[in-house]
């Protein structure tokens, strides 16, 4: 990838660009009359269409302003809205203080119909959307994402309130399980990104491509009815009134992985593009599986010699990881109307190398004994390819037309290489070396059309949105080789490594066993709605009606082979071949009948009929709903959503060969209301109860098992499965102090009836077994407070710019749940908390931006309390996720309006990542006393990046 090329052609450009500075318009707002300074004045910068808001000393300030000559408008109720011409700025900084009058008879307001254009990547525009919603609504914006260097949608999640994120993929809200959360893409549904679990992988989207991220987290009739923790709304970048170009060029460095020895293993032309072309796919010619098991050992033999792939490891240097993007857009006349066009592009390409230790325990009369130790180097090498096209279309003032697009191929290649031992409470030991292949490729489109049309009946709108997603996840020949020796110690030269070989069939953890799976899963949706304004004296009421229809279609496919033995009553298998190393022992000379006479490997087959499946759901809604508003200070939302929901479901029952089908229709009623009060212009206060439901994702009914090689357990679906039913309350104070600044507290009470937990079944030998269930009942509250604020509010020196341009973000959560398992046969006491919830979660930051010189400081800190991992049992313990802190720093500098250089640090601390067993039931991590189950480690990681307007 000519990486070095790349960056000495961007530094030649760096160096030979004319740099121009840009600069600021600031001052304070004061009352004419009084000298008294006017809190929360908006001023709207005409040119650039910039818009803030003053703070509660009257203080204001618009940045990224380059040499020219401006218009300020200044607008408060209850003052005159004034306009100020001619402020020229040249070569620096200009201070531009002003005077309101008190209103004049004559004064009209057409001049400032521009303000309702809201930069929706602004913090402006999303602050105005949380204060506006019927609900309560947390999110963040394009422009803080710069802020803080997010490259995914993954990270950025984890800056919102009550947000955390679980695997470095999954998304847990107010410590309710990824299971619970509903994800959307510009208003239309996501399907999950998982062949193994409900849930969805953001790594899947850079950030570049986001106006903003919102995650609602109560109810309306208008919303889905399926959610308990929110509803995750990513929204692409729409187009602007102002054409721009932008590219960028980043790397990072990681402590443990880039320059350092990196494994691999040849796979295919097109893996640069994180696409499999074919290398890794199941050879041709091979029967189907019920025909397959019917085969002769000599037969078997012979189809083992189109297995033929390289087993060989390679060692190579981890590059430093690259990252590009770029984006246009622009504005055409079509048929004199704006068509506007965004285009954005992002490759990454990134390694990295983390040591994972796992551990497993057995209480014993003796006590707790240690039964394994297995230690992971994993290697792995992501792929980002991800393309946007986004298109608006005004067919005159009342009615546009968008077009969304955005495909995106995200890919991992990994290997790990394993060495350990089981068997510790017996002598000998059972000492293994292994190692896994394992390649996995998502590809997601998804697309949205929508319509917003306004009537000339003032509030009257019809607005439509039409959804397409199609994702396809393939795992394609994940394969590996498992060695193993019985010994007192590992350095007992007595004793000699050999290939875990079966003598018929095939089991996941032998060696030569090769898995491929596919996943295809469609979504189809519409939703629409009619809002109707009717007013009385001085009640203004919006009534909405509406619905929502959507289709899911699901197809799961996979297969599982392994070599075995090749001997017959008259071929010997020559045993020589289980020492071979693994860049040899499945050598294709080794395949079928060896020249020498001897037998090879023979191909079996372990496919289950139970290993795929067939699903489809068919979800009919509709609601109406009431948006009332009472004497300016009091409004009620409210209504009811009626939910039909019918889900098929068909597999082969694996044992009796049975097919087996589910198909079942569901009826939900989930009323909602949502009132809010306002206090002032700054402050409201908001109460809200709310009915939803949680619904078994396809893969948690099915039960087809899969033997998770990096985990060392199986995970199993359940056919039995119901859904849940939540019923929610929440209260919430919210003060919008002004130019950004917020502060909020909320409160959060929910009663689960059925919720579906993962959790570990008892009285199975061997690799532990995952499962799904439902639990009788349980309960999750707690509280949220959130506040975003300029340092000078805590000091008496209002003129210290320092003070003034240093903002303080913090989003804190505390929260408790409750499940009951009394009934749950094997359960290791009657109550513990919810699987994956968290007791508190803090994001925490500071950040400081240079008045004049255009330069940031960014630092970030994250941190959740422990949270259940595994539910154990009787037999096992609770395995407990301990709480890591994180901390990120930024620096960032623009050049003008053309260059912005950014350098970050992230994982600072780079603590482990550490999972036990609490053994002593102190609610923490005792060192020596608790069982370390599992502990992963992390590097720092230095990124750097440049980015080019223009």
């Amino acid at each position: 990838m000519k990486f070095s090329v790349i960056l000495l052609a961007f530094g030649s450009l760096f160096a030979f660009k004319t740099i121009a500075q840009t600069h600021k318009i600031y001052g304070v707002v004061t009352d004419k009359k009084s000298s008294a300074t006017i809190p929360f004045v908006d001023i709207f910068l005409l040119e650039t269409k910039q818009a803030v808001q003053a703070d509660v000393e009257g203080n204001y300030s618009i940045g990224n302003v380059s040499n020219g000559t401006y218009s300020l408008i200044f607008r408060m109720e209850g003052y005159s809205t004034d306009t100020l011409t001619g402020i020229e700025v040249k070569n620096s900084s200009v201070n531009v203080s002003y005077a309101m009058n008190e209103p004049r008879k004559t004064d009209t307001l057409d001049i400032v119909e521009i303000i309702h254009v809201v930069d929706k990547g602004g913090d402006p525009g999303l602050i105005k959307e949380m204060k506006e919603d019927a609900s309560v609504k947390d999110g963040i914006t394009a422009e803080s994402m710069a802020k803080t260097g997010d490259s995914k949608v993954n990270d950025v999640l984890k800056r919102v309130s009550g947000a955390s994120v679980q695997d470095n993929r999954f998304v847990v809200i107010r410590g309710l399980s990824d299971r619970y959360n509903m994800a959307y893409i510009n208003g239309a549904p996501l399907p999950s990104s998982e062949s193994d679990r409900k849930a969805f992988a953001f790594d899947i989207f850079p950030s570049n491509m986001l106006d903003n991220l919102t995650i609602t987290k109560t109810a309306t009739p208008e919303m889905p009815g399926e959610f308990a923790g929110g509803v995750i709304t990513i929204n692409t970048k729409a187009p602007t009134d102002k054409n721009y170009q932008s590219i960028q060029i980043g790397t990072s460095f990681n402590t443990l992985t880039t320059f350092k020895n990196f494994q691999t293993y040849e796979g295919s032309s097109m893996d640069w593009a994180g696409v499999d072309n074919g290398a890794r796919q199941l050879p041709n010619g091979l029967p189907n599986s019920a025909t397959y098991n019917t085969l002769s050992a000599t037969e078997k033999a012979d189809y083992a010699k189109l297995m033929t792939p390289s087993w060989g490891i390679t060692n190579r240097k981890a590059l430093p990881a690259l990252n590009l993007q770029y984006g246009i857009g622009h504005n055409f006349q079509v048929a004199k109307r704006n068509l506007g066009v965004v285009f954005a592009y992002t490759y990454q390409n990134n390694f990295s190398t983390n040591q994972n230790i796992r551990r497993e325990f057995e209480e014993q009369a003796a006590g707790v004994v240690q039964k394994m130790e297995l230690v992971d180097t994993v290697y792995s090498q992501r792929f980002l390819n991800s393309g946007m096209f986004n298109l608006m279309y005004e067919l005159n003032k009342r009615n546009t037309i968008s077009f969304n697009n955005l495909y995106s191929i995200n890919s991992e290649d990994r290997v790990n290489i394993r060495h350990g031992v089981r068997e510790m409470d017996s002598d000998p030991h059972q000492y293994e070396k292994s190692s896994n292949r394992w390649f996995t490729q998502n590809n997601l489109y998804t697309g949205q059309l929508e319509g917003n049309h306004e009537f000339k009946k003032e509030g009257m709108k019809f607005n439509w949105v039409g959804g397409y997603s199609n994702v396809e996840r393939s795992v394609p020949n994940m394969r590996r080789v498992v060695y193993q020796k019985s010994a007192l110690s590992e350095d007992d030269t007595t004793a000699h490594y050999y290939a875990v070989i079966q003598n018929n069939g095939t089991i996941p953890t032998a060696a030569g066993n090769m898995f491929w799976s596919n996943t295809k899963e469609k979504i189809y949706s519409f939703k629409y709605d009619l809002t109707i304004p009717w007013n009385i004296s001085k009640v203004e009421t919006l009534f909405k009606v509406g619905g929502f229809q959507q289709f899911r279609d699901r197809n799961f496919s996979a297969r599982n082979f392994g070599f075995s033995k090749y001997k017959t009553s008259s071929v010997a298998f020559d045993n020589s071949l289980l020492s071979l190393p693994e860049d040899q022992i499945f050598d294709p000379s080794h395949l079928g009948l060896q020249a020498n006479g001897l037998g090879g490997f023979k191909l079996e087959e372990a496919t289950k009929v139970s290993d795929s499946y067939v699903a489809s759901s068919m979800l009919n809604a509709g609601y109406v709903m009431f948006d009332t508003k009472i004497m300016a200070k009091f409004r009620m939302v409210g209504g009811v959503r009626a939910e039909s929901y019918h889900q098929r479901f068909s597999y082969t029952e694996a044992g009796s060969n049975v097919d087996r089908q589910i198909d079942t229709t569901v009826i939900d009623l989930l009323p909602s209301m949502n009132l809010i009060y306002s206090l002032n212009k700054r402050m409201q206060v908001r109460l809200s109860y709310y009915r939803t439901v949680s619904r078994p994702e396809f893969r948690e009914l099915a039960p087809f098992a899969f033997y998770n090689f990096a985990l060392d357990n199986i995970l199993s679906g359940n056919p039995t499965l119901k859904r849940a039913v939540i019923d929610n309350l929440d209260a919430r104070y919210e003060f919008f102090i002004g130019n950004g600044q917020l502060f909020t507290v909320s409160a959060f009470y929910k009663n689960f009836t059925n919720p579906i937990e993962l959790v570990s079944r008892t009285g199975v030998s061997g690799a532990a077994e995952l499962y799904y269930t439902n639990v009788p009942s349980a309960t999750n509250y707690g509280i949220e407070t959130e506040y975003r604020i300029k340092l000078d509010v805590f000091s008496k020196n209002k003129e210290s710019k320092f003070l003034s341009q240093t903002t303080l973000y913090t989003n804190f959560s505390l929260i408790r749940s409750q499940v009951d398992v009394s009934q749950i046969n094997g359960s290791s006491a009657n109550t513990r908390p919810l699987q994956g919830q968290s007791p508190y979660i803090i994001n925490a930051g500071l950040q400081y931006e240079h008045p004049t010189k255009d330069w940031t400081v960014n630092a970030s800190y994250n941190v959740i309390g422990r949270r259940i991992f595994i539910v154990g049992n009787i037999q096992e313990p609770d395995v407990w996720e301990n709480s890591r802190h994180v901390i990120d720093l930024q620096f960032s500098k623009t050049f003008r309006e053309k260059f912005t250089l950014k350098v970050n640090l992230r994982d600072v601390l780079a603590q482990d990542l550490i999972f036990y067993q609490d053994l002593n039931a102190n609610k923490k991590y005792d060192k020596g006393t608790d069982n370390r189950w599992q502990e992963t480690n992390f590097g720092q990681t230095l990124s750097l990046s440049l980015n080019y307007k223009f």
